[in-house]
């Protein structure tokens, strides 16, 4: 699937995963830490599903869907290249990332993800809300 951007730029979306190269270049577009590839090439290729997005040769941005293919699933690693930050390309990642839902999950799935207070708004136009529930949200990140 292509899409034209601004300037002309025309955008190729491939339902795949990034190698571990696209990967850890997007994330230091962010001055993320760097993931180990032992553990990227143990993770990348067990995600259900999975986009990047192209500009000629180059990914410029990606998202991932985790979880048992089902009933849960969790969004993950939807990063963009900041160059394309503003284009549409977030949108395009999570429209691609809506379908496979409409067609795969089950009616009452749990679909979670994280949200950045920059990028709260941007998921609430998907129908995402703030969980506020009697349980607690809990999370931990392994920091070795």
């Amino acid at each position: 699937m292509e899409m034209t951007i601004e300037q002309g730029a025309k955008l190729r979306i491939e339902k795949r995963p990034p190698t571990q190269k696209e990967y850890q270049s997007l994330r230091s577009q962010y001055n993320w830490y760097t993931l180990e590839n032992q553990f990227t090439k143990a993770a990348f290729g067990k995600e259900v599903y999975s986009v990047v997005v192209l500009d000629g040769p180059n990914v410029i941005g990606m998202g991932r869907v985790v979880g048992d293919g089902a009933i849960y699933f969790t969004i993950q690693d939807i990063i963009v290249h900041p160059n394309y930050n503003n284009k549409s390309v977030s949108r395009l990642i999570m429209g691609q990332i809506e379908a496979y839902f409409e067609t795969i999950a089950s009616r009452h799935a749990y679909i979670g993800l994280v949200a950045t207070s920059e990028t709260r708004e941007f998921y609430e136009k998907y129908g995402f809300t703030e969980r506020k529930t009697k349980n607690y949200e809990m999370f931990k990140i392994l920091m070795r």
